[in-house]
């Protein structure tokens, strides 16, 4: 589900809020898997992983960090984390 959130994340939309983000990311994927729990869930982790942060005082909600970037070169957040992993186990 991280790989939905992510890649909804890819355009250069705004969202003033979560709850509209969240909307817009079921209401994209209508396949039945995506609920708002795992949406909700997803941002979380996102966030956990500095892929994002939140800040609702201005007109867009979901401000993108540089692991997010980093995530976006490799083409995904399985990617990204895979890299980590690596680089865990190197040093």
């Amino acid at each position: 589900m991280e790989e939905v959130v992510f890649k909804a994340l890819l355009g250069n939309a705004k969202f003033n809020t979560i709850e509209n983000f969240i909307k817009e990311v079921i209401d994209t994927n209508q396949d039945g898997t995506v609920t708002y729990e795992a949406v909700k869930e997803s941002i979380f982790k996102l966030i956990l992983y500095r892929f994002i942060k939140v800040d609702n005082s201005g007109n867009n909600c979901i401000l993108k960090e540089t692991n997010f970037y980093q995530a976006q070169e490799l083409g995904s957040v399985g990617s990204w984390l895979a890299q980590q992993r690596a680089y865990s186990r190197a040093s």
